[in-house]
């Protein structure tokens, strides 16, 4: 197992963020969607572009 191998398994365990005084993404996404609801979505994020963040003079 590689060092990059063993990082993606411990980023999976949620125990291992709060260990570091984080919330894990998983519960991040849960306290979104609690305070937005419906606006809410992961299904469909994309990873940002460059054409996000420029505009065609």
């Amino acid at each position: 197992m590689t060092d990059h191998d063993a990082l993606d398994r411990l980023r999976r365990i949620p125990t291992e963020w709060h260990r570091r005084g984080m919330s894990a993404p998983g519960e991040i996404d849960q306290i979104i969607s609690a305070r937005l609801g419906e606006r809410y979505t992961t299904q469909y994020v994309a990873e940002p572009a460059y054409a996000d963040f420029f505009v065609v003079a």
